[in-house]
């Protein structure tokens, strides 16, 4: 079934196709989108169009162009089919594109009369000679609906199985988030192993003070993509220094919530939106979860609560001039700029600016760029291409001494050491 086969159980459709077969006496299958049959069933006491025809040419065009069909419209097609019966096709569509339909069907709109004999016969006539007593059996084994009945339980399919496709494919989506994200922690804790950096200015079992503020300035400038970086380093450090202890983890990251929550509130979220994200994190700590369903979780209740920064960004006092004045350093900090520099690039004064970086992000305007210049260095010195004073000017350093200062003091080794690792 490919895509069909990883977003639907095939196991759970079969009952829902029987139960509903039973329940309404029309025929349900499963194609895919060149109109092969994957799954199906029909009454088995009655004679049914749709399996002595299904693998003429003339059904599965009218299949493929009725789920495609379906698919524009974005909701079932009802169309009558080449034996001049009426079935419904509903679209299976993920993320918005059509990877196959459900069909219903066959049912008859009006009264099995003489008309209904005319009509059958000279369809069926075109694809397949039959017997007076089969095109008898046909109709008389075709259920009768009326155009609101026929809409309805089309509708009931469409929503039902396009239903079971997106939980599906979310628990398939969360499933490699968190081999993924698991990845990055992995990689993490085998540096911290390796080197004195988990342990520098960090409270016995706890994460440290440096990477605390990363993702406090992550998070106060609405940096999803950077929050995302330094809630990985701390949660690494969280598991290297818990001693294997799920519960001990589960104590550091609900105190790291805590941190989290509070930051947010800062930056103006409203209440509802941290009171939901906390109502789910603490069922979250109730189960039986395992470390990696903790980062994931955790992870994506700070995506929540960050949503709100976005919409509230305008309550921390000149958050537009300190978000593009770190853009400019970001772009910068490689050449030699200053504090003058970046609040003519914002168009505010220094000295304005400065007040921005204190109170809005708890750190001074020269802890924020040597902190960027210190990340980028660390980034060069793990690929071993260049020298230690080579890196020093490539990130805005004229004195090695002074970058050897600087570096040691965040990461807590020497660029030489940290170049060994």
């Amino acid at each position: 079934m490919s895509r069909l086969g990883e977003l639907l159980d095939s196991g759970e459709l079969s009952d829902i196709f029987k139960d509903f077969v039973q329940m309404t006496g029309l025929g349900v299958s499963l194609r895919d989108t060149h109109g092969n049959n994957l799954l199906s069933y029909y009454r088995e006491d009655r004679p049914c169009a749709c399996k002595i025809f299904e693998n003429e040419e003339m059904c599965r065009k009218s299949i493929r162009f009725s789920g495609n069909k379906s698919g524009e419209l974005g909701e079932p097609y009802i169309y009558i089919c080449g034996c001049g019966l009426v079935m419904s096709a509903s679209a299976i569509m993920p993320e918005g594109k059509v990877i196959g339909s459900v069909l219903c069907g066959p049912a008859l709109l009006w009264e099995a009369d003489e008309y209904a004999y005319d009509e059958i016969r000279e369809k069926t006539s075109q694809v397949r000679e039959l017997t007076e007593e089969e095109r008898e059996k046909i109709v008389a084994g075709t259920p009768e609906y009326s155009c609101e009945e026929m809409t309805g339980t089309s509708r009931i399919l469409f929503k039902l199985v396009n239903y079971m496709c997106r939980t599906n494919g979310d628990i398939i989506r969360q499933r490699r988030e968190i081999t993924e994200q698991q990845a990055m922690i992995s990689d993490l804790v085998a540096a911290g192993k390796k080197s004195a950096f988990f342990g520098i200015n960090r409270r016995k079992g706890f994460y440290s003070a440096e990477n605390e503020k990363k993702l406090l300035v992550s998070v106060r400038l609405g940096d999803i993509a950077g929050a995302r970086k330094q809630l990985n380093a701390v949660l690494a450090e969280i598991f290297l220094n818990s001693g294997g202890s799920i519960e001990r983890m589960k104590a550091r990251i609900f105190e790291l919530t805590g941190f989290l929550m509070r930051a947010c509130s800062e930056c103006g979220v409203s209440g509802d939106i941290l009171l939901a994200a906390s109502e789910n994190m603490n069922r979250i700590f109730g189960r039986e979860s395992g470390f990696e369903d903790l980062c994931y979780y955790t992870v994506e209740m700070l995506e929540k609560v960050m949503d709100g920064i976005y919409k509230s960004h305008g309550n921390l006092t000149g958050g537009r001039y300190l978000s593009g004045a770190c853009e400019f350093v970001n772009s910068h900090y490689s050449e030699c700029i200053s504090i003058r520099e970046t609040a003519e690039s914002v168009r505010i004064s220094p000295s304005y600016l400065s007040h921005l970086y204190k109170d809005g992000l708890g750190i001074t305007f020269t802890e924020y760029l040597s902190g960027v210049r210190i990340d980028a260095a660390k980034e060069m010195l793990r690929s071993a291409e260049k020298s230690v004073s080579e890196v020093a000017a490539a990130v805005g350093f004229d004195d090695t001494s002074y970058f050897t200062r600087i570096f040691k003091r965040y990461v807590g080794v020497s660029p030489k050491q940290y170049q060994k690792y």
